[in-house]
């Protein structure tokens, strides 16, 4: 090319892809955490929030965990009045915002547990997203009766907070 101009163009075109950042660079995990199990239980849940800091939308595709056979992505549905667990194909993540992984909801689905989970310990969990990059985290394990009384507890602040502003 003898135009320089045309030559930086397209030199800065080539090259803009290697500054674009990833999905696993624009979304940010929040307290993430897996349900303990009993152990004979092999299945357990993973629950996290997912906050997109970028400007694109992105989609969790996959996620992965050398703790277990297979990790699944799925959610809650009410089927005639029966909830039931279905697999998802993707868990959305809009820029600008967020998506909630919890109980009743969407969830990681970990299947095949190689070794019970044990409150307090970490589990190492990839999140795999639409663009292939990928996101090691560490859920931390909590005993579910915990987190009902946690829950319990945030349900009663919430009613009594609303009680109070009829």
């Amino acid at each position: 090319m003898r135009n320089p101009i045309t030559a930086a163009a397209l030199a800065l075109l080539l090259t803009a892809p290697v500054f674009a950042g990833t999905a696993a660079d624009d979304i940010h995990v929040m307290d993430p955490w897996a349900r303990e199990v009993p152990p004979n239980m092999k299945t357990s849940a993973g629950f996290l929030t997912m906050m997109n800091k970028g400007s694109v939308d992105h989609k969790l595709v996959a996620a992965e965990s050398p703790a277990t056979g297979m990790v699944e992505l799925h959610t809650h549905i009410n089927d005639n009045g029966v909830m039931r667990m279905r697999p998802v194909k993707d868990m959305p993540v809009p820029a600008g915002g967020k998506t909630e992984l919890k109980p009743g909801g969407l969830h990681l689905m970990l299947m095949k547990l190689k070794q019970p989970l044990k409150a307090g310990e970490k589990m190492p969990i990839t999140l795999i997203f639409e663009d292939g990059s990928k996101k090691e985290i560490q859920a931390e394990v909590r005993r579910f009766d915990m987190m009902m009384k946690h829950d319990m507890k945030h349900d009663m602040h919430m009613k009594h907070d609303m009680q109070m502003k009829h």
